[in-house]
């Protein structure tokens, strides 16, 4: 597989764009995938975005500002250059490579760029968007964003055929964030972290540290982290200095550490928010550009950030925090709820599975307990179950280990792409002479064709181990997709009443 990502970063654009596609892109490698990341030589700030070791191939620098054309995205001047030049510019850069897949991350660009590039290169198309201001013609759709209840904000803008990867499960964080140590909850705020923006165009850092020392009147240690790049580092370093215990960081590499060492933290609306959400950091959110607004509401209302929506109160939000243990606490434990840090992985195992659909296997351990649960209690999953009743975490332990306990009567496979990502699970268990089957998709991969390959290799699988065998299927008449899944295996069909419901029995001999 081969996948390409376009993605910009530049002290307009911010650094935001390449990093989450560096997340995806690093993901993608573990697939087994080759990957090119293309972006525009905007400005120094472009060049160290960009982790080494990764390929880049770089567009050139744009000249003169262009006039975008009317119809074209709000944000078109960021692309530097008309959206069909870029186009041209990047099937250049792909010349040679072949995409199974081009990704683009960027909101200069429309539907119009995406059929352009699918037309010249021939590669699939995938988006990673927030905003949902424009229409697109891509395959896959990746919104890492809490969506609005009850709606689809991308209808009318995607097709309805669309697969969609929508919430912060799918949240584009570096692979190491899954393992990272999370934030213990101290009842005393020891210290405070201040990190806004990759680029922070606007100084908003050095305003945040005035919030908490003189606003505040914080007295204990404050990080505030920048970059060598920055125009404001010197006048950064210049106002820590004011203060004991007041340091400025600068390039680190990652913010793991520094998001899981402080007790409050001061950040924005922009990419890192899901890291902060990952690591369970309770936090002060302010909005410093206006994608954010997209973001910094929804977070707020679930309890998962302290959103300020005006700067002038921040110092004061600071100062009630560090006062309120408890309200830290309820931060923390909603935000960490939101986000595992397993976001690129699935993402990346969409891909690989959509070009290459050959699935891995493996027994079910006690370490799945919970994936299982949350695939269970998935509300397409419960709305189609013979028993649709949510199923509560302790019955669900019981009933679990009671499974495990007995393996000769029952055995649950895991399915999982190349790179060990689960998508599915397929269960027997022994009935008399028979094996009754049960599974289930990974909301990310449904839609695409893995139900029959799923059932078929758990099958071959369970042929090897018990020999010969009888197995049978129950289905809801209403569950049309599992109906399509066991016809085109071959089973035997008859319609029985179950307990005064009329449902499909499923049959066939396993050898």
């Amino acid at each position: 597989m081969r996948v390409a990502l376009r993605a910009d970063a530049s002290g307009r654009i911010g650094t935001g764009h390449v990093r989450r596609c560096l997340s995806l892109a690093r993901a993608l490698e573990a697939e087994g995938a080759q990957v090119l990341l293309v972006c525009r030589a905007h400005d120094e700030v472009s060049a160290a975005a960009v982790d080494e070791g990764t390929r880049v191939a770089w567009l050139p620098r744009a000249g003169a500002a262009f006039t975008p054309s009317p119809g074209d995205p709000a944000h078109a001047p960021w692309a530097g250059v008309p959206w069909q030049q870029d186009a041209d510019e990047m099937a250049q850069a792909l010349a040679g490579f072949a995409s199974d897949w081009i990704l683009v991350d960027h909101y200069a660009f429309d539907a119009r760029w995406q059929q352009a590039m699918a037309q010249a290169t021939g590669a699939r198309i995938a988006a990673i968007d927030d905003l949902a201001d424009r229409p697109h013609a891509a395959e896959l759709l990746v919104d890492h964003n809490l969506q609005p209840p009850g709606g689809d904000k991308y209808a009318g803008l995607a097709a309805a055929h669309a697969r969609r990867l929508l919430g912060p499960r799918y949240a584009l964080l570096a692979r190491e964030y899954a393992s990272a140590p999370r934030y213990r909850f101290r009842r005393a705020v020891r210290s405070i972290g201040i990190f806004l923006s990759g680029a922070d165009a606007c100084d908003a850092s050095s305003a945040a540290l005035r919030a908490c020392r003189e606003d505040a009147g914080f007295a204990g240690a404050i990080e505030l982290v920048s970059s060598t790049r920055s125009p404001h580092l010197a006048g950064q370093q210049e106002l820590a200095s004011r203060w004991p215990l007041t340091r400025v960081l600068t390039d680190l590499p990652d913010l793991r550490a520094f998001f899981a060492r402080h007790d409050l933290q001061v950040g924005s609306g922009g990419g890192a928010a899901w890291e902060r959400c990952c690591i369970g950091a309770p936090s002060v959110a302010l909005q410093i550009a206006a994608n954010q607004q997209a973001v910094l509401p929804q977070l707020a209302a679930l309890g998962a950030v302290e959103w300020v929506a005006d700067a002038q109160r921040l110092g004061e939000t600071v100062a009630a925090l560090v006062a309120q243990p408890r309200r830290r606490l309820a931060l923390a434990r909603a935000a960490r709820a939101l986000v595992d840090g397993h976001g690129s992985a699935r993402v990346a195992a969409v891909l690989a599975l959509a070009t290459q659909p050959a699935l891995a296997w493996r027994d079910a351990t006690a370490a799945d307990e919970a994936l299982l649960l949350e695939w269970a209690n998935d509300p397409q999953a419960r709305a189609l179950a013979f028993q649709p009743e949510r199923i509560s975490p302790r019955g669900h332990h019981a009933w679990f280990a009671a499974r495990l306990g007995r393996p000769g009567n029952c055995l649950i496979l895991v399915a999982t792409s190349p790179a060990g990502t689960p998508v599915g699970t397929v269960r027997f268990e022994r009935e008399e002479a028979q094996w009754v089957i049960s599974y289930s998709l990974d909301a990310a991969v449904r839609g695409w064709g893995h139900g029959p390959r799923l059932l078929a290799g758990a099958l071959q699988l369970l042929g090897r181990r018990s020999g010969p065998a009888q197995v049978q299927g129950w289905v809801r008449r209403d569950n049309a997709a599992s109906v399509r899944v066991f016809r085109a295996l071959g089973f035997e069909e008859t319609r029985v009443d179950r307990a005064g419901e009329l449902c499909h029995l499923f049959q066939r001999q396993v050898t």
